[in-house]
């Protein structure tokens, strides 16, 4: 790609040292930069890219991007940028030729229920006789390739590089899980979106966000996107959505349980193996047996209908996708076992989803319910004691211990989690994950529920100085075995 291609790009940026060279890809880590790159110096929450241009000229990048001017390479070209991430996104999106407009993209933000809602909209289209890659929080989906994923929403350079990829494998859909990090910045600002989807919103990330307000605003800027083409499927039993409807562009669909919608469903039965509705889209109904557990999974379910329901997927197609979703990796995933309990994983990692499927669980389960949890360091430590007052309010038996400590001291974790439980509470604490768990399984008596709740589909434990393997599913089932 030239580098004179990026002033109509760029339009607001000053050229230092313009050479009209090529180059041949785009790095934004030093680490990663290779001969022929253009390097992007990006600010990080810990590091400013500014620090490393140095080492990335040193790799073989023939210009940078950068938010100050620098007189310390006065042979290399520079565009000098007052946002380098918007820049980063801007030039992603034109050297991988717009991806985006060559296919459906579905953006999803919420607190909780983005993993499931991106599922089961995967599963409608592809009954419809869509071909749907799909990136968020357990994997990146690239047709016949799956990569783990690192990060909910990717870096806008890997997301412009994946709906590439798609492009070229023929998929017609993305769906793409958007985190509010993501959106403040500024990764899928390039990115023309078909539709947005709003879930609900709670408490989280207040240690980057600091104020719901804040975390809102972060999420209001996937509807502020919106072309009035676009799609915004909104949640009408959450408040929020008003604000999300006031400022969008968008056609919007509204979904719900309590209040008229567009789309929305009469809840017959709830039981551990499954949820039992009456779907009702504009002008039909449609019965639905469904595995997913749980009044939260049917708000999961109407987001994904609505959703369908805007692109114009006819309504057996929505029904017949959304039945083939027999589950999601670590969300209320039942851990099989000949013991006379019940054990199951889920991700929930704050107050409202532990609220959630604590809620669920407790109406479901005839003996007592266990759950074995903890709060990840280095985030919000507000939340900690009131996701222990949440368990403490629906469990039976409490077992604190660590999620992913980071940095922190596991037992200083644990000890702002007690802060919420009541004086009376019956609870346990094991910084040792595997201990917990251990001791948990050993705690159950005939007809009980065990919950491990945090990680879900995680293979992995971050402490301060390293990442071990640790998969909760794994570790539950070795110990039912013994």
């Amino acid at each position: 790609m030239k580098l004179s291609s990026l002033k109509k790009i760029l339009p607001q940026a000053e050229f230092v040292n313009f050479q009209d060279i090529d180059f041949t890809d785009i790095s934004y880590d030093s680490r990663q930069a290779k001969p022929g790159n253009l390097f992007v110096a990006i600010p990080g929450t810990k590091k400013d890219g500014q620090s490393f241009i140095g080492e990335a000229i040193h790799r073989g990048c023939v210009a940078f991007v950068t938010k100050i001017k620098s007189d310390l390479h006065p042979n290399i070209p520079q565009i000098v940028s007052a946002d380098p991430r918007q820049a980063l996104a801007a030039i992603s999106n034109s050297f991988y030729q717009n991806p985006d407009s060559k296919l459906k993209v579905i953006g999803i933000t919420g607190t909780n229920g983005k993993t499931t809602t991106a599922y089961l909209l995967k599963s409608i289209l592809e009954a419809g006789g869509g071909k749907v890659g799909q990136l968020g929080t357990i994997a990146y989906h690239l047709g016949p390739r799956e990569i783990p994923a690192p990060l909910t929403t990717p870096e806008s350079y890997e997301i412009n590089k994946f709906l590439a990829e798609m492009v070229s494998l023929g998929l017609t859909h993305a769906v793409m899980e958007v985190s509010s990090h993501a959106l403040i910045q500024q990764r899928v600002s390039r990115i023309n979106l078909a539709q947005a989807i709003f879930t609900n919103l709670g408490r989280d990330h207040f240690d980057y966000h600091r104020t719901l307000k804040e975390y809102r605003n972060a999420k209001s800027l996937l509807f502020k996107y919106l072309s009035t083409r676009a799609g915004a499927i909104l949640n009408r039993d959450d408040e929020n959505s008003d604000y999300f409807a006031g400022l969008t562009k968008g056609q919007i669909t509204w979904y719900g349980l309590e209040k008229e919608a567009d789309v929305t469903a009469e809840i017959k039965q709830i039981s551990l193996t499954g949820s039992e509705l009456t779907l009702r889209l504009p002008g039909v109904e449609l019965p639905l047996r469904t595995k997913l557990i749980g009044r939260h999974n049917v708000y999961n379910i109407l987001a994904a209908a609505a959703g369908a329901v805007s692109l114009g997927i006819k309504p057996e197609m929505i029904g017949r996708g959304i039945e083939a979703v027999s589950g999601v990796r670590g969300r209320l995933e039942l851990i099989p076992n000949d013991r006379d309990f019940q054990v199951m994983v889920d991700f929930a990692h704050t107050a409202g989803a532990l609220e959630n499927v604590l809620t669920v669980l407790k109406k479901l389960v005839s003996g007592r319910l266990i759950v074995v949890f903890g709060a990840g360091g280095d985030r919000d430590k507000g939340k900690r004691p009131i996701m222990g007052e949440t368990a403490a309010r629906h469990a039976d038996v409490v077992v604190l211990t660590s999620d992913n400590p980071r940095s922190e001291d596991p037992k200083k974790i644990i000890e702002d989690i007690k802060k919420g439980l009541p004086e009376k509470c019956r609870y346990y604490t094991y910084p040792d994950r595997q201990e917990a768990i251990v001791r948990a399984l050993a705690l159950a008596r005939p007809k009980d529920l065990v919950l491990l709740a945090g990680k879900g589909h995680e293979t992995y434990q971050i402490f301060k100085d390293t990442v071990k393997p640790f998969d909760d599913r794994a570790v539950a089932r070795q110990i039912l075995k013994q």
